[in-house]
């Protein structure tokens, strides 16, 4: 029995078929990509709330203040956060970490009572503010992703789309904001918020906070001389 000829595909019918899948991926990664930023940064903000934490079981110990209080041997955050090993409040150096950056340690530690493969250079993501306490203002920007700067204000690379290829780039810079512009700030009450860049890379510090009861949010508590003063720990880059 002749069986019937099978009914070959022509270019019509591929090029209808390529063009449904390159749609179907226009329209799927992006999306793929806002899911997985947005579980990502979760995970950054409570490794971020974890260290703010543990800066205040150890400000319970040292009259309210934090690591680097009269410690003027440390150069950096991984030094001073270095200090909360050496203490005995934190075992797992993964919580100075974070999803989408290459400052991630490997959780080797060291052995007491220096723990100095705790935090090696390339291992810390996460900025301290210097000279602060657990009585300062609560609204005060502790801790911070890495930025691009030290100095006061912190200013960041503003990545502002989603795309995969955005991501990536956040991964391999330092000083990068997460897709849309925005970056995690952990505040001296223990809260963590994504705040959103301006286009010049940086914060508007008074468009953020609650007032408190003199209608003042905690950067127009300070002097100019002291916002002067401001700075952070820096991270440590292999």
């Amino acid at each position: 029995m002749n069986e019937e000829p099978k009914e070959q595909w022509g270019c019509m019918q591929w090029g209808m078929l390529v063009a449904c899948l390159l749609f179907s991926a226009w329209v799927v990664l992006p999306a793929f990509t806002r899911v997985s930023s947005r579980g990502d940064s979760m995970i950054g903000m409570n490794k971020c709330k974890q260290i703010i934490l543990s800066l205040k079981q150890y400000s319970k110990d040292h009259d309210s203040a934090f690591p680097d209080h009269g410690k003027v041997a440390v150069h950096s955050s991984n030094e001073v956060f270095r200090e909360l090993f050496k203490e005995g409040i934190v075992t797992d150096e993964r919580i100075f970490g974070c999803p989408q950056s290459i400052f991630n340690p490997d959780n080797v530690i060291g052995d007491p009572p220096g723990f100095e493969k705790a935090l090696q250079p390339g291992e810390c993501h996460w900025m301290l503010l210097k000279g602060q306490s657990d009585v300062s203002h609560p609204e005060t920007p502790l801790v911070i992703e890495k930025s691009l700067n030290s100095s006061w204000p912190p200013r960041w690379e503003v990545t502002s789309g989603s795309s995969l290829w955005m991501r990536s780039e956040r991964v391999a810079k330092k000083g990068c904001s997460w897709p849309g512009g925005r970056i995690l700030i952990g505040r001296v009450d223990g809260s963590v918020s994504m705040e959103k860049l301006r286009p010049d890379g940086t914060i508007d510090w008074h468009a953020y906070g609650t007032p408190g009861p003199d209608g003042k949010r905690w950067i127009d508590t300070l002097t100019p001389e002291q916002l002067s003063k401001l700075s952070y720990w820096d991270i440590e880059e292999k």
